[in-house]
């Protein structure tokens, strides 16, 4: 679809979003139900491109892009799946009036909602593959109103035998969160791809010029000026290696900055 969703939309022009596959699929071909571009912009919406799908993904906000780095680096991650669709549409209204509680509309219509979970992950477990459904929010946000859409979508989810999660920055790790962000560049840049070096070789010389007294810049100069490539393309072939976890940097001690010093697994 070119150009953004209506933000006043009819009954009749939903249903065309859902038999259009919004909100559904798996893969590289999924297609999540709203894009960054389909809502009003709060300079919190974040695009990546995940080496898991091989497609770019859509977050509303700051804290859904954080859940995503954690979910890309997981090992266990097969698919990532941002702004599922509860469908039937009509489930979870039925939900609602069951509990006696308001289902979310479509502001300015009277058109429901069709809610969405922001992250449904598949994660490969020795006897089989897990489904979760994560819903990333921040504390200040859970209001008597969203914690109303929460169980809705939480019920939505007991009932197909999906374990739910309520993700807030008060139970991710704050310091991976950051220092995979610190990394993030490296999944939209394909200069390290292109530069014919291999991002573990790299990772191997850039540890070979560690000290616990030297700032990552400086480690990052001394690596670069060796190699006779740019900072930028030692940047990308870093953060791969740190994406492919062959790299020894110890992203669970502290924050990363570039004028800092770091520390190594050993």
């Amino acid at each position: 679809m070119a150009g953004s969703k209506s933000r006043r939309p009819t009954p009749t022009l939903v249903n065309k979003w859902i038999k259009a596959g919004f909100g559904q699929g798996e893969g590289k071909d999924y297609k999540p139900f709203m894009y960054v571009r389909d809502v009003p912009s709060e300079g919190t919406s974040n695009m990546v491109h995940s080496r898991i799908t091989g497609r770019k993904h859509d977050y509303l906000s700051d804290h859904e892009f954080k859940v995503h780095l954690l979910a890309e680096y997981g090992r266990a991650t097969l698919d990532i799946r941002e702004q599922f669709a509860l469908l039937p549409w009509k489930e979870t209204q039925d939900i609602a009036a069951r509990l006696g509680i308001q289902h979310p509309w479509i502001p300015g219509t009277r058109t429901p909602t069709v809610m969405t979970t922001d992250l449904l992950l598949s994660l490969k477990r020795s006897d089989g593959v897990e489904l979760v459904a994560v819903s990333a929010k921040l504390t200040k946000d859970l209001t008597d109103q969203n914690l109303g859409k929460l169980l809705l979508e939480r019920l939505y989810w007991n009932r197909r035998g999906i374990r739910w999660i309520l993700a807030t920055e008060e139970n991710i790790p704050a310091i991976r969160t950051s220092n995979l962000k610190f990394f993030e560049n490296a999944l939209n840049d394909d200069r390290g791809t292109k530069s014919g070096i291999a991002p573990a070789d790299f990772s191997r010389l850039f540890e070979q010029n560690w000290s616990s007294t030297l700032s990552f810049n400086h480690v990052m100069n001394k690596t670069i000026n060796s190699m006779g490539i740019d900072e930028h393309t030692g940047h990308a072939l870093l953060g791969l290696a740190v994406w492919s976890r062959n790299s020894r940097i110890d992203i669970d001690a502290n924050k990363l900055t570039h004028r800092g010093t770091f520390a190594l697994i050993r």
